[in-house]
């Protein structure tokens, strides 16, 4: 009895002294592999039909992650993540001077974007007259 006695706090004395370092080496993982090196982009998009965001339910939504690599639910990530890079990440700046023509009828289309660009909190919301009006941003709302 006293041998399984023995054997029981020695074995506890071990595993005592392999949990702190297992926690220590799996905390330490994450900076060693370069992981926290960049601010972090990930950002929800939503396209709903209406004016108001808060008035209305979204019809679609996706996912959207640019760093460290494009990702996400988002069908075009590389082309979205791009375009975003392209103007600073703001949103208000996308399409710019395309000059696409879009009939004008009035069949508004609202999107929204919140989340995280390199860190930074994003909270954009926009209503477009048309569908035209919103495809000729480019591929960020484009899901």
């Amino acid at each position: 009895m006293r041998t399984l006695l023995k054997r029981v706090v020695v074995s506890g004395m071990a595993a005592g002294l392999l949990v702190p370092l297992a926690a220590t080496s799996a905390a330490a993982a994450p900076a060693a592999s370069g992981s926290a090196l960049y601010a972090p982009t990930a950002l929800v998009l939503t396209v709903a039909p209406g004016e108001d965001a808060d008035r209305t339910s979204p019809a679609r939504a996706v996912t959207l992650s640019c760093t460290p690599k494009a990702g996400g639910t988002h069908p075009a990530p590389r082309a979205a993540c791009a375009e975003l890079d392209s103007v600073q990440g703001q949103f208000d700046r996308l399409g710019e001077d395309d000059g696409r023509p879009c009939v004008k009828i009035w069949d508004p289309v609202v999107v929204t974007a919140q989340g995280t660009w390199q860190g930074a909190r994003v909270d954009f919301e926009r209503t477009y007259g048309n569908t035209c009006e919103l495809q000729a941003e480019g591929a960020v709302f484009a899901f």
